[in-house]
C-alpha cells in the first residue's frame, strides 16, 4: 500500500494510524502532486486555495473500494490538531472498506490512560473527557469505561506521590538465553558472560553519581524497580546492597521490585538475598502453563517449575507476588490459555499481567510466524479480563505497543492495596525516573519540554566502551534539568 502525502510532511501518524489496520505490512510513500495512478493507497491532500483557510482532502483506495472527504481547516492550524483531522477523515474510510472497527479507534498512542486523564484535566470532568474518547477518537463504549474505571483506581496512588519524588530503575539486560518471542535489550550470559564483571563495577559507579544528583537536588526516592533482562540471571547482592545504602537507607520505599522473571533463574539462595536486602515486590513470570507453548516460545522451563517457583517465594514470606502471561503465543489456544489463567487464579498472587503478543523485528518470531488469530487473541484477553475480575482482581495500568496481537493491550490487574506503585508512576508520566546501566532511560518530569528523556546505550559493550564520555554527558545534563 503507498502512504501518498502532499502539501504537509505529517507521514508518521499516517503510517501509524494505518498500521492499526495492517500491522504486519510495508509501505511505500508518495509526495508527488498527483495521486498514485494504480494500487492500494491512502492520501492526504493539504491545499492552500483561499487565503486564511485550508483544504484536507483525504482518499482511501483499497481493492475495487473508494472513499474520499474532505474538511476546512484554519491557515494556523498546529501539526498536533492536523494530525487528527487527518486521522479523523481517513478512519473512518479504512473501517467502511475494511469491515473493521476497533476497539480502541483511532488512538495510536501506547499510553490511552494517561491521555484520558489529560482530557479530563482540560474538559474539567471525567465524563466529559469520555466523551471526547467516543466522539472524536472512536473509542469502544467498552474500552472508554475499561479505561475510566483504571483512572479511578489510579488516582489514590497518583495523589499520594511524595513531594519531589522520584523512582530509580536499574537495567540488568542480561538472560539465561533469549526468549523467541523478546524484541528488548536482553543478553544471553552465553554471549555476555566476559562483559558481567565489568558491568557490576560500572552500575556501582553510576548508582553513586546518581545518588550524589539526589542529595543535591533534595529528592526523595518513592520506588525502585530493578529490571532487564532477568536480573536473578546474575548475582544481585552488590547491587541490592548499594540500591538500599544509597537511595533506600533513610527513606519509607512504597515499591521495592526485582523482575525474578524466568522460573528457571529462582532458587532458595537469591530469593532468600533479595528479600534480606529490601526486595518488597518479585515478578516470577510464566507467560504460559502450557509447556508446549513454553517450548515453541523458546523457554528451557517447564509449568511445573514455574508454579514450584512460585510456592517457594511464598514459603520465604514473599507476599506481594507478580506473574506475567501472554496472549497470542504461538502453539497456544483458546482452550490452552484459559487454563494458564485459571492454574493463576488458584496460586493466587497478588498480580497478574496479562500482555499481547508484539511482534517487532528484533524478536525471532517476527520473521518466521505470522501475526496470531486476532479473533483468538481477543477472546483470550477477554476471558482473562472477566475472570481476574471475578477472582477479586482490578486493572490498574494499561498500556499499548505497536504491532499488537488483535490491536489489542496488555494489561496488570492486581488485587485492591498491591497495585504497583512504579507502574502507575511510570505510565502517567507524572513522576521523574532515573535510569542506570545499558538500555535503562531517564524521564525527567518538568522543563520547556514537559518530560526530557535521556537513554543510555542500548548494549552492554556500547555501555562499558563509551561509559566515561556517558556519564559526563548525563550528570550534567541531569543537574540542568532538575535545576
Amino acid at each position: 500500500m503507498i502512504i501518498h502525502t502532499y502539501g504537509h510532511n505529517r507521514t508518521y501518524e499516517l503510517e501509524a494510524l494505518l498500521k492499526l489496520f495492517r500491522p504486519a505490512e510495508k509501505f511505500a510513500f508518495s509526495t508527488d502532486a498527483a495521486l498514485p495512478a494504480e494500487g492500494e493507497y491512502v492520501s492526504a491532500v493539504l491545499l492552500s486555495d483561499t487565503p486564511g483557510q485550508l483544504r484536507l482532502i483525504c482518499r482511501t483506495v483499497i481493492g475495487r473500494e473508494t472513499r474520499c472527504s474532505e474538511t476546512t481547516l484554519a491557515a494556523d492550524t498546529p501539526n498536533n490538531l492536523l494530525d487528527r483531522e487527518i486521522s479523523g477523515l481517513l478512519y473512518p474510510q479504512l473501517c467502511s472498506i475494511m469491515q473493521i472497527q476497533l476497539q480502541w479507534g483511532m488512538l495510536t498512542g501506547i499510553r490511552p490512560v494517561n491521555l484520558l486523564g489529560k482530557f479530563m484535566a482540560r474538559r474539567g470532568s471525567l465524563e466529559a473527557a469520555m466523551d471526547d474518547f467516543r466522539s472524536i477518537w472512536h473509542v469502544s463504549e467498552k474500552k472508554t469505561q475499561y479505561a475510566a474505571s483504571i483512572l479511578k483506581t489510579q488516582q489514590p496512588i497518583l495523589q499520594t506521590a511524595p513531594e519531589n519524588s522520584v523512582g530509580i530503575y536499574l537495567s540488568v539486560p542480561f538472560c539465561p538465553t533469549r526468549c523467541r518471542y523478546c524484541s528488548f535489550v536482553s543478553n544471553s550470559v552465553s554471549q555476555m558472560k566476559h562483559l558481567i564483571p565489568e558491568y557490576m563495577q560500572r552500575i556501582a559507579e553510576e548508582m553513586e553519581m546518581v545518588s550524589e544528583v539526589v542529595k543535591a537536588h533534595g529528592l526523595c526516592i518513592d520506588t525502585i524497580y530493578v529490571g532487564g533482562g532477568t536480573p536473578t540471571t546474575i548475582d544481585l547482592r552488590q547491587p541490592l546492597k548499594d540500591l538500599n545504602r544509597l537511595f533506600a537507607d533513610g527513606h519509607t520505599l512504597r515499591e521495592f521490585t526485582v523482575e525474578a522473571g524466568r522460573p528457571d533463574t529462582i532458587n532458595e539462595e537469591n530469593l532468600s538475598y533479595m528479600r534480606q536486602l529490601g526486595a518488597t515486590r518479585i515478578s516470577i513470570n510464566p507467560q504460559s502453563f502450557q509447556d508446549v507453548v513454553l517450548q515453541a516460545a523458546g523457554r528451557p522451563h517447564t509449568a511445573q517449575d514455574a508454579e514450584d517457583a512460585f510456592l517457594l517465594a511464598r514459603r520465604m514470606g514473599y507476599d506481594n507476588i507478580n506473574m506475567d502471561f501472554i496472549a497470542g503465543l504461538p502453539c497456544d489456544t483458546l482452550k490452552g490459555f484459559r487454563e494458564s489463567i485459571d492454574r493463576a487464579v488458584a496460586l493466587s498472587p497478588e498480580s497478574i499481567t496479562v500482555h499481547c503478543l508484539s511482534l517487532k523485528k528484533a524478536a525471532d518470531f517476527y520473521q518466521s510466524l505470522s501475526m496470531p488469530d486476532a479473533e483468538d487473541v481477543s477472546k483470550m484477553v477477554a476471558y482473562a479480563e472477566d475472570t481476574l475480575q471475578q477472582a477479586g482482581y482490578r486493572p490498574y495500568y494499561l498500556y499499548r505497543q505497536k504491532n499488537m496481537a488483535a490491536n489489542l493491550e496488555n494489561v496488570g490487574y492486581a488485587k485492591p492495596g498491591y497495585e504497583s506503585a512504579y507502574n502507575i508512576m511510570m505510565m502517567d508520566d507524572s513522576q521523574t525516573i532515573l535510569g542506570i546501566g545499558a538500555g535503562a532511560s531517564t524521564k525527567v518530569i518538568g522543563g520547556k519540554r514537559g518530560i526530557e528523556r535521556l537513554t543510555e546505550c542500548k548494549y552492554p559493550y556500547d555501555y562499558l566502551a563509551r561509559f566515561d564520555e556517558l556519564m559526563t554527558a548525563k550528570i550534567h545534563q541531569l543537574h540542568q534539568l532538575l535545576q
